[in-house]
């Protein structure tokens, strides 16, 4: 019986040891930076706005052709993907863990929660050319941390307007290549739509796909039928009184557009991101539709 009442002791003991080390707090300090700044383009000096942060999207990798099974996958196109550097295993190889800085939709990004210390940044999710820098971020506010780079495409010259007769949100544009030696053919268009300011093409997208409102291109074998070329002059509609469209506009309210395009080939934007024109913000009752104009971050 003594043996047994010393080894209860011993247990609680123990339990008690550990329940109290479950409640200590760590030594260790919390972020002490903050980070904010664009996303440029190298040669206009215009910001790149993204898509959404998240997708949802065909895994054309998994694809099974026999029974025509389309699986789906989550795919991001609108964050920068951060690797803290400095930081090494036992065998002093150099550790990375990949944070996701988000960027709004107009190209700008902030962070208030980060260490002081060097950051390499990757462009591998964003619709620009792959430009890894790194940032070196004190403690404290770092503003004005600029992402220099080239966008696959950018929509040049964007107008919308609202047809009353024809009950149409016209939009007209062009589209201009980054690089044309890399990603050069303009294989979609769409003019997107949602009654929230935050539009994409893929997601928040409330306008039906029809003729109108999106042009596509399609590759077969080794040839390439983009859906328009560089420098044209492009028109896309919505069709106010299309049922397809009935939640955009049953309501007497604010709607939001933005014009939508993916420029791919040679081997570049394989993820099929969109480059967009700024968004344009409409009156409830579609007299006035003027770009909108973003807030500071």
């Amino acid at each position: 019986m003594k043996k047994l009442i010393n080894t209860i002791a011993v247990v609680l003991a123990l339990a008690t040891v550990a329940s109290c080390s479950m409640f200590k707090l760590d030594n260790y300090d919390g972020p002490n930076a903050k980070v904010s700044g664009r996303l440029v383009d190298s040669q206009t000096g215009e910001l790149i706005g993204v898509e959404a942060a998240f997708s949802q999207e065909i895994d054309w990798a998994n694809v099974d052709w026999s029974t025509w099974t389309f699986p789906m996958i989550t795919v991001s196109k609108g964050s920068l993907i951060v690797n803290e550097l400095g930081w090494k295993d036992k065998s002093g190889k150099e550790v990375y863990e990949d944070q996701r800085w988000f960027v709004r939709f107009d190209g700008r990004y902030r962070n208030d929660l980060i260490f002081a210390g060097d950051y390499k940044v990757l462009f591998k999710e964003l619709p620009c050319y792959e430009n890894d820098q790194v940032l070196s971020l004190k403690q404290g506010e770092n503003k004005g941390q600029d992402l220099k780079t080239l966008p696959f495409c950018r929509i040049v010259e964007p107008k919308i307007v609202y047809d009353a007769a024809a009950k149409k949100v016209r939009a007209t544009f062009k589209v201009e290549l980054g690089d044309p030696s890399k990603a050069n053919s303009v294989m979609n268009v769409r003019l997107c739509a949602n009654t929230q300011l935050f539009v994409g093409a893929t997601v928040f997208n409330l306008a039906a796909n029809d003729a109108g409102a999106k042009k596509e291109g399609f590759s077969w074998g080794n040839m390439v039928f983009p859906a328009v070329q560089p420098g044209e002059e492009v028109t896309l509609e919505i069709n106010v009184e299309d049922p397809m469209n009935a939640d955009l506009f049953k309501y007497n309210q604010i709607r939001y557009f933005r014009i939508a395009a993916m420029a791919s080939g040679n081997g570049y934007n394989t993820q099929q991101a969109y480059n967009f024109s700024p968004i344009f913000k409409a009156s409830a009752d579609m007299s006035s539709i003027q770009e909108y104009t973003w807030g500071e971050l």
